[in-house]
């Protein structure tokens, strides 16, 4: 079946017809376009904010431009991201248009994960280093603090920057590895100023050393062994849990070692002192005071053999000395002399009694002897 041949009268018609339609179509459209971009019906109303927990919404809403009674179809999403990424608390964020006049603004919040200290002033950021703030007080924070970092940058919402990166990067990746771990919250440092002894203190007071790192994996192993010990002992102030070695140490400081100690950190060290060195040292110490103790008391001995002897003499003539053994002491009598040097010196208190009792003794004979020969001569 043939079709029909168009006469040209029902082709214009046509024509006329689609331009018609085309016509309309644009023109709907366009009033469509300037009912939505300017009819109140779409300005915006209402602005939510989600994922903020530090950040008030207020700031967020601020820091993103977007205000109330704007178009909803008038606002650029793309511009509004990236006025919040540079907000420093704000490491990504979303917006959403919720028709007919609601802006939904999503956030992806930064945490303070670690406390850098420096010279100045602490330095708060995340776990892979984006600077959070600055600040001179964290006392209430819950975050380690981080001792060792040389910080010579540290922009808002920008990586924090040192003199050394591929240190950085090791010390950052290193405590990265804590992060996930059940203790985190229980960390309250880390002490990296000495890169073959990593050290990290509990909130306890107990000292963990690992000593040198050779790479993330055995920080990882070393990890594992720590997160065994720890439910086993109870940790304190007192106590030290020694990982440089491929088997875990547990043990407690002595009272003069923790002083020894806190004083060393008062002085302005991160470090802590090696177990072997202190002890050896106050070894040291305490035989030098033994050594001058013995000293002193032969000193004592000499002094109160040569007191006897000087007696002994005195006595043979028959004209007792009164004199105390220094010029610039008071005359005393011979028991409160006696008593003197027992409660100066307890070892001596033996050979001093001894002495008073020769000395009644000699002081008894002499007299009998002088009385035997008074009687011979009568």
């Amino acid at each position: 079946m043939q079709r029909k041949r168009e006469t040209s009268s029902e082709r214009y018609k046509r024509r006329i017809k689609q331009r018609r339609i085309f016509v309309l179509s644009v023109f709907a459209a366009v009033v469509l376009l300037c009912i939505c971009l300017f009819t109140p019906i779409f300005g915006i109303t209402q602005i939510s904010v989600t994922g903020n927990t530090l950040l008030a919404a207020e700031d967020v809403i601020a820091a993103s431009g977007i205000e109330k009674g704007e178009n909803v179809f008038r606002i650029s999403r793309k511009k509004a991201e990236k006025a919040l990424a540079s907000v420093a608390y704000i490491e990504s964020a979303k917006i959403k248009r919720k028709f007919p006049a609601k802006i939904v603004i999503e956030i992806d919040e930064a945490k303070q994960d670690i406390i850098i200290d420096t010279p100045q002033e602490f330095v708060v950021t995340t776990v892979a280093g984006r600077v959070l703030e600055k600040t001179d007080d964290v006392t209430s924070l819950t975050a380690p603090i981080i001792y060792g970092i040389e910080v010579t940058k540290s922009e808002p919402a920008k990586k924090i920057e040192t003199s050394d990166d591929e240190i950085l990067n090791m010390n950052l990746e290193r405590i990265g590895c804590f992060y996930e771990t059940d203790y985190w919250g229980d960390i309250d440092e880390f002490r990296v100023s000495d890169v073959s002894n990593f050290i990290m203190i509990m909130k306890s007071g107990m000292k963990v050393t690992f000593g040198s790192i050779d790479s993330t994996e055995s920080l990882q192993r070393k990890i594992k062994m720590m997160a065994q010990i720890l439910p086993q002992v109870q940790q304190t102030e007192k106590s030290y849990l020694d990982l440089t070695t491929d088997k875990g140490y547990f043990g407690e400081y002595t009272d003069a070692e923790l002083e020894e100690m806190k004083k060393w950190e008062e002085s302005g060290n991160t470090g802590i002192i090696g177990g072997d060195d202190k002890t050896s040292g106050n070894q040291t110490d305490d035989s030098s005071d033994a050594k001058k103790s013995d000293s002193d008391d032969n000193s004592k001995d000499d002094e109160d053999s040569s007191s006897e002897s000087s007696q002994k003499t005195s006595e043979s003539s028959a004209k007792p000395s009164s004199k105390p053994s220094k010029s610039s002491e008071p005359e005393e009598d011979d028991e409160d002399s006696v008593r003197k040097k027992t409660s100066a010196s307890p070892s001596a208190s033996a050979s001093a009694k001894a002495n008073s009792d020769q000395m009644k003794e000699d002081a008894k004979a002499s007299a009998s002897s002088k009385a035997k020969k008074e009687s011979g001569v009568d």
